[in-house]
């Protein structure tokens, strides 16, 4: 064991180098050692916590990690042990997340102390790499892991970030972990878990006799009596619940706090919404172990309940926890805790919903958590769904209907959406009948849902029953026709459906026919089958239609001729009230015009191309309803979909070729964008939606 502890400390011998991507003058700095597994972490150039990831350890943590004032609120054994320090649960070190049970495989508990001839029923959390590290008031560090067992087999890939800053203050890490299923893999329920901290001997809670405490393969380790002038600490959770009486019990913070030399510090870690069984049950014990576990419902509950999680290879989960770190005169008030909750839950943090195609491997829907203070981008989860080419969430948040385009046949599956969570529910799956849907959309006033059909050039309509599932087709609606294209134009191509602001007409964008159909919709929600005809210039191929707020003007960006029709809308038809030209690149070939979106105030229209250029094209709205073009930005490859967020000033870029969404902010004084460069990878995304 000696010898083990002397290496773990040969390894983090310090030497200064720095990650040459991140800035050397930002309040929260991260720099690395050249030659050993330790990153360290400073803030207002006060040392703060190590990221410390040898595989000696079994798994990375932060390690130590100091308060404000200085001091280690970390117990130093076993990597630099400190006279007076327990010596008990080697595995105990920092902070650190894993837990008991993974398909049999023990990750909480396995240390150097594990006897060789028991190891094969331990898991291992094995570092990969950095993914991001940026400096700045706000520090951000992502990584790669890996879940392995000792025959090196992987079970689960982690992914996590961790951001750092000063708030009022305190010290604040929030922790956000990814975990995705490499096998098919089951999170038994169990005690030992999920994020863990142990601390210094003064914040352990006075203990009287000793305590046995056995793991789950057996392994018995005895905690000694610490009733000494150094032990002062107390626990209280959200629901006023003190000492070790907060134990098992659920709630949605929980702080610890006692004296350190002459400082009173607080820790604090919050648990968030979002998490699988909000609140947490606390495996919060007096000797020093400060941990959070959702998924322990059996051990915490007697047996009443019981949470076992599964996940399919592919499918993943995330947990977000928030750790408040604070030292000075006296300990955090309530007040001071609900505010540091508060800002972890708040508005800011809004949910996007990935579509994308599916034939390199992907799930089909991945969400991501969205900061609409920072524009920062976070993966949360994803759900299978084949070719999720487009989607709608209804304006009361509580469904969301998405298209698969798969192998030109097509369907719409129906979600339940919990808005405190964002989890999807799957309710149900209807056929399109027509082949290749590439657009839905959603009338309020009749709970009903339209699908174009480009494939056949038609038109679906489904009704929806009180618990938003989606009801047998109700109606399916074949156009006819064709126009100058001998290549993209013999036959009718519906490429979008659009229900106008005030419910009572459905414009049907049709490529092949070079028409924009006007179908009244009646009271049911069926729409009339003999529509009003809107042409559009012969080899213009209409692809996607957007409407003012009033209703009185629309605009129709052209696929074929990388142009925009705005047009006034009236009870006898569309008048066309201009045409601009949106491609910086002129040809006379198929320009692949693609998204049109009008911002949230209707100042701005933007549209996107995707196969002369990349790009997108700002134009100012004009007061009598006609354009002018203000600007244009490159983009990723082939920008098929965009979308503005809730609040207008970020724009959202999907690159189906690129891999790739880009963030842009967005000023709706000027029209400008600018890269944010908080890009994210994601194959072939092809579609968004919000939730906030």
């Amino acid at each position: 064991m000696k010898r083990l502890i002397s290496s773990l400390l040969f390894a983090i011998v310090f030497y200064t180098g720095s990650f040459s991507q991140v800035s050397q003058v930002s309040q929260v700095e991260f720099t690395k050692e050249k030659q050993s597994p330790v990153v360290h972490v400073t803030i207002g150039g006060k040392p703060f916590t190590d990221f410390f990831f040898p595989d000696t350890i079994a798994k990375p943590v932060l390690y130590p990690i100091k308060a404000p004032n200085g001091i280690n609120v970390t117990r130093g054994y076993p990597v630099r042990p400190v006279p007076g320090d327990p010596t008990d649960h080697p595995h105990h070190l920092g902070l650190w997340m894993n837990y008991e049970n993974v398909n049999g495989l023990d990750f909480w508990n396995n240390s150097f102390a594990i006897p060789a001839d028991k190891k094969g029923s331990y898991g291992t959390i094995k570092f990969e790499k950095f993914t991001e590290v940026k400096n700045g008031p706000v520090g951000r560090m992502v990584y790669k892991a890996n879940w392995f067992d000792q025959t090196g087999k992987k079970h689960l890939g982690e992914e996590t970030g961790y951001e750092i800053k000063e708030m009022n203050g305190a010290w604040v890490i929030d922790r956000f972990t990814t975990l995705t299923a490499a096998i098919p893999v089951t999170f038994k329920d169990a005690k030992d878990g999920l994020l863990g901290l142990r601390v210094a001997r003064e914040l352990q809670l006075p203990v009287y006799e000793k305590k046995k405490y056995t793991d789950a393969f057996g392994i018995e380790t005895m905690v000694d009596e610490a009733v000494d002038k150094l032990t002062s600490g107390n626990y209280i959770n959200s629901n006023g619940i003190k000492g070790e009486d907060v134990w098992s019990k659920k709630a949605t913070w929980c702080m610890l706090s006692g004296k350190m030399k002459t400082d009173s510090v607080s820790i604090v870690m919050i648990d968030h919404s979002k998490n699988i069984g909000y609140p947490t049950n606390w495996h919060a014990r007096g000797y020093g172990l400060f941990a959070a576990n959702p998924l322990g419902e059996s051990i915490f509950t007697n047996g009443k309940s019981e949470r076992n999680l599964i996940l399919q290879p592919n499918q993943s989960v995330t947990f977000r926890y928030r750790i408040v770190i604070s030292s000075g005169k006296s300990v955090l008030s309530k007040k001071e805790v609900e505010a540091f909750q508060r800002d972890f839950e708040s508005d800011h943090n809004q949910l996007l919903y990935v579509g994308s195609f599916t034939s390199k491997g992907n799930n089909g829907i991945n969400v991501y958590s969205f900061d609409d203070k920072t524009g920062q981008l976070s993966y949360l989860r994803d759900y299978k769904n084949p070719n999720a080419s487009y989607m709608i969430m209804t304006p009361d948040k509580k469904f969301l209907y998405v298209l698969s385009e798969d192998d030109k046949k097509g369907a719409v599956t129906a979600y339940s959406v919990n808005k405190q969570t964002g989890e999807l529910t799957k309710l149900n799956t209807e056929k399109t009948i027509g082949d290749g849907p590439c657009y839905i959309s959603y009338n309020s006033s009749t709970k009903t849902i339209y699908t174009a059909n480009y494939g056949t050039g038609s038109v679906s309509v489904f009704k929806t029953d009180k618990d938003g599932s989606l009801l047998p087709i109700a109606q399916h609606l074949v156009y006819k026709g064709s126009s100058v294209n001998k290549v993209r134009q013999t036959s009718s191509h519906a490429h979008s459906a659009v229900v106008s602001p005030d419910k009572k007409y459905l414009f049907v964008a049709d490529l092949g026919t070079d028409c924009i159909y006007q179908h009244t919709i009646t009271s049911d929600g069926l729409i009339n089958v003999k529509p009003i005809v809107n042409n559009v210039e012969n080899g213009n191929g209409p692809r996607h239609l957007v409407l003012s707020s009033s209703g009185v003007y629309a605009y129709a960006v052209n696929e074929m001729a990388g142009s925009v029709d705005a047009f006034q809308v009236t009870t006898t038809g569309l008048k066309k009230i201009q045409t601009t030209i949106i491609d910086t690149v002129q040809t006379s070939g198929d320009h692949g015009s693609g998204a049109i979106r009008l911002s949230p105030d209707g100042k701005w229209l933007l549209a996107s191309n995707r196969v002369t250029s990349n790009q997108v094209v700002i134009n100012k709205v004009l007061s009598d309803g006609k354009l002018e073009k203000a600007d244009h930005v490159e983009v990723t490859k082939k920008p098929r979909f965009f979308n503005f967020d809730p609040t207008g000033k970020f724009v959202f870029v999907c690159g189906q070729d690129g891999d790739l969404i880009q963030v842009f902010s967005f000023d709706p004084s000027t029209g400008k964008m600018k890269s944010m460069q908080h890009d994210v990878e994601v194959v072939s995304p092809v579609a968004i939606e919000f939730l906030r």
